[in-house]
């Protein structure tokens, strides 16, 4: 199965970037005004939900619709993420999910390991970012950058058996908890790549560029 390409309304830092990473085979889902990032980049995308509160131009018509009333419980994102996970894309990646209100930036992080949760291998991504969920009993590995730092975050209360390797500050079977920011601002070694892993509960992962 191909990745789905998850399209919102946040800021989009680099397009050609973006635009680079799409695959022919990708299946692409835009959440409502996500859809101005496809019209820009001349990319007609396979699926468009939401309730169009913040997009309210023409949608092409060989894009499948799903709208949505605008007072529901799921953000468009989430019903995006949903669609792709119900379609069969376990793996998936979310653009312009940042830079834009901080309350859906954090609901985009609340949506990620939704995902995560349903054992979907998905990351938020723009050029100067990668956000991503580890969920109980996973590990990730994240290959060298020396221009960018790696900070993880416990969003469950407590994350029991954090390990990372790979970088200037390492974790041995460590406990984690979303009080204190024990793991931000980590880096990786040169030619090493940064292995992290917890036995209970759910990190998040940050890689950030330095500019």
């Amino acid at each position: 199965m191909s990745r789905s390409l998850i399209f919102g309304g946040g800021v989009i830092s680099d397009i050609r970037y973006v635009k680079n990473m799409i695959k022919p085979d990708d299946y692409i889902i835009c959440a409502d005004s996500g859809y101005s990032h496809c019209s820009s980049m001349g990319i007609v995308p396979h699926l468009v939900v939401g309730d169009f509160d913040s997009y309210r131009g023409d949608v092409s018509k060989s894009c499948e619709i799903i709208r949505e009333e605008k007072d529901k419980n799921d953000t468009d994102t989430m019903i995006a993420v949903k669609q792709a996970i119900n379609r069969g894309y376990n793996d998936i990646l979310m653009l312009g999910m940042t830079g834009g209100r901080l309350d859906h930036t954090l609901a985009n992080i609340q949506t990620i390991v939704y995902a995560a949760d349903k054992g979907a291998n998905i990351q938020i991504i723009d050029k100067q970012l990668m956000i991503t969920a580890l969920t109980s009993g996973n590990e990730i590995h994240i290959q060298p950058d020396t221009r960018r730092t790696l900070s993880i975050f416990s969003f469950t209360d407590i994350c029991e058996g954090v390990n990372i390797k790979g970088t200037k500050f390492e974790l041995n079977n460590e406990m984690l908890n979303n009080k204190f920011p024990l793991g931000v601002s980590n880096d990786f070694l040169p030619g090493s790549e940064a292995v992290i892993s917890v036995q209970k509960g759910t990190l998040i992962i940050i890689c950030d560029k330095l500019s």
